[in-house]
């Protein structure tokens, strides 16, 4: 089928397809004829579920970048990427695995739209356009990770293959209108689907259409939430969308279920760990401080005073003992930290935390970030940011009623700041996002909190009296701030020359200190 040969290959490799182009016949030459030419749509979509949940959630594409990002994560043995020396094959893989994912759901939608296949697929599988919808909401999920990582991405004109070869970059804000647009359009088709949802293949909801109408309308909440930030007309949309149907409960979470060792069923991080034997990550003590409720070098915690009752399923500690590994330093020093808190240090390959089991599942979008999101488009209002709370200790299986009332006696108090609100609300959706992390890289981009995070030049620890600061790697710098994007791929350098030195030259710089458009754009 013409369709599955258009799709075959992402919009960046395009020099292999140019060069297969020019041989005559190739479709008659290389087609098996005892091969099925057509996909079955709910197959599609759970491999492309699947991969997402795996590979974007895995110790390369989550671990060495936005976990490191985030500041969440620091490595124990070579920390180049904790300084931003990120490795090229890396990021490389992420931008065009992330487009080769998007290619089960562009087929589903073609196989839909194509008028010699469309009849039959509604027949076998439901409504066209039910199908079309939640394809489209996947991609508005895989496109928004995608151009926040990297600002100006190919995205009108991606999986066009045949009328652009080269597609153009679309400026972050065309691509944020373009997804908030069609995740509206989405919800509409969803209503007024003729059928029920996918019967196989839905490893989110199951089928269940409501629940897919709720993950639109939640991830439009996010995508106007983060563009008010450059523009704040972005709050009316982002207002519209909390006052459709969100999600409601930590049962309407979009979360990818694995269920025990062996692929493909192991959770992305067990398999990193204990499959790959990549003993690599530990938790920053910038973090573990912040659990602990201590203030740490310069940094004044909201919660002073307060222990998280997270930080114990976080670490598996429950004598409060454990110490992270302070952000960015050398190799050197990390092996002389780690050396001297030999009895205290935090090993995650031997205290098996819960986000290391095999059944794990990844968190596309969920209930708790939803409520985060509502009290700040509500001017931080009390009442969802104590729902967030308790529906982040609910999803991690904690309870400590305690603490909720000592953070929300804090919020409530009539000296407290509105800035100091959204101070407390973003801690505590950063808190909540540990194996989320391209949520938490994000939302720091956004707002600059948590403070806990530690800046370039910086002191990060003290070791053996002596102060030791964060540098990032020379050529790697992000200016004053943390990481402020990825650089794009160097295989667009080769394939797709033209529009990616464009989309540079519109931002700014190909660089970590390059801010994308709604971190205010420009050089940091």
């Amino acid at each position: 089928m013409k369709a599955l040969k258009k799709y075959s290959l992402i919009v960046t490799a395009l020099g292999l397809l140019m060069l297969i182009g020019c041989e005559k016949d190739f479709d008659k030459i290389n087609t098996n004829p005892n091969e099925s030419t057509e996909a079955a749509t709910p197959a599609l979509l759970s491999q492309a579920i699947r991969d997402f949940a795996f590979g974007d959630f895995d110790v390369w594409y989550a671990g060495r970048q936005s976990s490191v990002a985030s500041q969440h994560f620091s490595q124990r043995n070579y920390t180049s990427e904790d300084r931003y020396s990120f490795r090229v094959n890396v990021t490389d893989g992420f931008f065009r695995n992330n487009y080769i994912w998007m290619n089960n759901l562009q087929q589903i939608i073609e196989l839909n739209t194509n008028p010699e296949t469309k009849e039959k697929y509604q027949t076998l599988y439901g409504d066209n356009k039910m199908q079309i919808a939640v394809a489209e909401i996947m991609k508005c999920w895989a496109f928004h990770l995608l151009t926040d990582y990297f600002g100006d991405i190919p995205y009108s004109q991606a999986f066009k293959l045949d009328d652009y070869p080269q597609p153009a970059y679309d400026t972050q804000k065309q691509v944020y209108d373009g997804l908030i647009a069609t995740l509206k359009q989405a919800v509409t088709d969803l209503e007024n689907s003729t059928t029920p949802g996918f019967s196989s293949g839905d490893l989110l909801f199951n089928g269940d259409l409501d629940k897919w109408i709720k993950f639109a309308n939640s991830l439009r909440l996010r995508l106007a939430l983060r563009a008010s930030n450059a523009d704040a007309t972005y709050l009316t949309e982002a207002l519209d969308a909390a006052s459709d149907p969100i999600f409601a409960s930590n049962a309407d979470n979009a979360m990818c279920a694995f269920s025990t060792s062996g692929t493909p069923n192991e959770a992305p991080f067990y398999n990193g760990f204990y499959v790959e034997g990549r003993n690599d990550f530990t938790l920053t003590a910038q973090l573990i401080e912040l659990l602990k409720g201590n203030n740490y070098l310069s940094y004044a915690n909201p919660f002073n005073g307060l222990t998280d009752p997270r930080y114990v399923v976080y670490t598996t500690d429950a004598a409060g003992t454990r110490v992270g590994m302070p952000y960015g330093m050398s190799d050197f020093d990390t092996q002389t930290y780690w050396s001297d808190n030999e009895d205290s240090r935090m090993s995650l390959y031997h205290l098996n935390p819960v986000y290391l089991n095999a059944n794990f599942p990844s968190t596309f979008l969920d209930y708790p970030t939803v409520c985060f999101m509502v009290s700040e488009v509500n001017g931080w209002d009390a009442t969802w940011f104590e729902r967030g709370i308790r529906a982040s200790f609910e999803k991690w299986g904690v309870t400590d009623d305690a603490y909720i009332t000592s953070v929300m006696t804090k919020f409530n108090d009539a000296a407290t700041t509105a800035e100091l609100k959204k101070e407390m609300v973003i801690t505590q959706k950063y808190i909540h996002l540990l194996t989320q992390p391209h949520e938490a890289w994000a939302e720091y981009r956004r707002t600059g909190y948590p403070k806990s995070l530690v800046k370039p030049g910086q002191v990060t620890a003290v070791i053996d009296g002596t102060n030791v600061v964060f540098n990032p790697v020379s050529g790697s710098e992000s200016g004053a701030d943390i990481v402020a994007r990825f650089k794009y791929p160097s295989s667009e350098y080769t394939l797709n020359k033209a529009n990616v030195e464009a989309a540079v030259t519109r931002m700014g710089e190909d660089s970590h200190r390059q801010r994308v458009w709604w971190a205010g754009g420009g050089l940091q």
